[in-house]
């Protein structure tokens, strides 16, 4: 599943760093199944660091299978979970989105994302999380990294993916457009009351 959802990547490498990785203080993975064959998975990891808890995640579906909210509700729900058990500690989601359509998912969910349209992101906090990134030529902002491998894209969807129209889509592109070349977008989003309930509202009020 793994060689089929990204190009460019050593399955075995890619299973180390996010399954057996001796860093995360927990894991919580779903499996997807459609008559009982397993079509795609979301792990995240929850690592404690000296103030504050980051969460991580990875995620793969078989094409056929590929839906923008398949991880939106296992992720938030598990996220919401870990902020309960410590409210008093910070959590933010800081990890690499590879592609447009996984970015979609998320922030057309998600009521703060940084980087996002229209929304001011806090420059120190993605120092922090993506020293070793690039700044965007868009934005100005260090949310760009190299991760040496890309979701695997036909031509069709990738020319698709540059002529969208959706609005979260057409942004991923215009301030990461050599996602196709092993150029990861780094998100971060806060995960605390404040983000729950400005969530609840924009659900609300589709």
């Amino acid at each position: 599943m793994i060689k089929v959802s990204f190009a460019d990547v050593d399955a075995e490498v890619y299973l180390l760093k996010y399954f057996d990785s001796p860093g995360p203080d927990q894991r919580k993975l779903r499996l997807y199944l459609n008559h009982q064959q397993i079509i795609g998975y979301c792990l995240l990891t929850f690592t404690d660091n000296a103030n504050c808890t980051v969460i991580k995640a990875s995620a793969a579906f078989l094409p056929k299978h590929r839906k923008g909210g398949n991880t939106f509700l296992f992720s938030i729900k598990e996220s919401f979970k870990s902020w309960l058990k410590r409210p008093w500690r910070k959590h933010y989601y800081a990890d690499t989105m590879l592609s447009p359509a996984m970015y979609r998912a998320i922030a057309k969910n998600t009521a703060v994302v940084w980087p996002y349209l229209g929304q001011s992101a806090p420059k120190e906090l993605f120092a922090r999380f993506n020293p070793d990134g690039k700044n965007s030529n868009e934005n100005k902002l260090r949310c760009l990294v190299s991760v040496k491998r890309s979701s695997n894209y036909s031509q069709q969807e990738l020319e698709m993916l540059r002529s969208s129209d959706k609005a979260e889509i057409k942004y991923y592109c215009q301030i990461n457009p050599d996602f196709a070349q092993g150029i990861a977008l780094f998100v971060i989003i806060p995960i605390n009351l404040q983000q729950f309930v400005q969530t609840a509202i924009k659900h609300l009020t589709k």
